[in-house]
């Protein structure tokens, strides 16, 4: 493990050290990227740091070197899932404050401890879900430290607490957009930017941390414009682009010759949460998703639904998101077909009482 007083440099010294400590902390701290941490008082945003930094801050220094292990091991491939379990630490820090410990450590959350954080965020009606990826983070940092320490550490986080999650449940599933409900929010940009960005992540159905990750370089315009991405699990991709994006990709970038591929008007790279922002303000203008907000996995969901309304493949759809296990495939487009077939034999039903339902609307009226 690089030197824990590595972390404690500032970053542009950090990028200049030459050995292979500094270099790795270079490299995790890029890995995990910047945050705008909320006030959990007030709740505004404060300044970007790096989540390094924050981590840092809120841990034990020996904390902080097993955090440190544990992301940036292969146990967590996905950069961006790296960056979500550093978020999920910053959350159980604020816990783990209110139960009297300053700075987060394994163990100091127990099972009693999470059995009672679980109930209370079922009392205040949190999505199955979100508490299962809370946990999640919780349970692998602790299962890692237990492995490097080659020591017991008691899981906190049994199979007791962890919430069952039902894979067909629409009613907290990722909803879709319509053909039309998505072309309206192009219809609502305001700069090239708001066109290229929510084009790229619908036409290619790909994971909005692809598209922030990639950098000018990555492009080669041409007679066949490709790009290379970096999928989930480190998977190396290449996708042709068609000319008319190709063409609006080029106009973005304006003639740079590297950096970031999407960058606010300040240059700077943008992370997933500036396009939430850009499809949030977008789908509030247009309309559409009314009391939800439009983001990177929408157009996702809505892009894999698309192709199979077209009859495009199970296999093909599979391959064109990147999903190991077609059962993930299958939960995004069976959900349309069970809505179609739920609407046909409730029509069917009402159909056979038409006549006594008719006669009450008309007393009615």
């Amino acid at each position: 493990m690089p030197r824990p007083d590595v972390a404690h440099r500032p970053a542009s010294e950090i990028m200049r050290a030459p050995t292979r400590a500094e270099d790795a902390f270079a490299k995790v701290r890029e890995d995990l990227g910047t945050v705008a941490p909320r006030n959990p008082k007030d709740g505004k945003l404060g300044p970007r740091r790096y989540r390094m930094d924050i981590l840092r801050d809120i841990c034990t220094a020996e904390a902080f070197t097993t955090v440190m292990n544990w992301l940036a091991s292969s146990t967590i491939p996905s950069i961006n899932s790296k960056r979500n379990y550093a978020d999920d630490l910053r959350f159980w820090h604020q816990f783990a404050k209110e139960l009297g410990h300053e700075r987060f450590f394994v163990g100091c959350i127990t099972r009693g401890d999470v059995t009672t954080w679980r109930l209370s965020e079922e009392k205040r009606e949190r999505a199955a879900r979100s508490i299962a990826r809370r946990l999640s983070a919780l349970s692998s940092l602790t299962v890692f430290a237990a492995e490097e320490s080659q020591t017991f550490i008691a899981n906190p986080v049994t199979r007791h607490n962890r919430p069952k999650i039902d894979r067909h449940d629409e009613t907290t599933a990722t909803p879709m957009l319509e053909i039309d409900e998505y072309a309206s929010l192009l219809d609502w940009a305001e700069c090239l930017r708001d066109v290229v960005v929510t084009s790229l992540v619908y036409v290619f159905a790909g994971r909005v941390s692809e598209w922030c990750e990639a950098d000018v370089t990555d492009f080669r315009d041409g007679r066949k414009p490709v790009i290379d991405l970096t999928r989930k699990g480190n998977k190396g991709r290449q996708w042709e682009i068609p000319h008319m994006l190709a063409e609006l990709l080029v106009l973005l970038i304006d003639g740079r010759p590297n950096g970031p591929l999407l960058v606010d008007s300040e240059g700077r790279r943008l992370d997933r949460h500036d396009v939430d922002r850009i499809l949030t303000r977008l789908g509030k203008r247009a309309g559409v998703l009314t009391g939800r907000d439009v983001t990177p996995h929408v157009l996702r969901v809505s892009r894999l639904t698309h192709m199979h309304d077209d009859g495009t493949s199970l296999e093909e759809i599979q391959e064109f998101a990147g999903h190991d296990d077609p059962a993930t495939t299958l939960s995004y487009i069976r959900r349309r077909g069970d809505q179609e077939r739920r609407a046909r034999h409730a029509v069917a039903g009402v159909d056979k009482i038409s006549k006594q339902l008719g006669r009450w609307l008309t007393i009615a009226a």
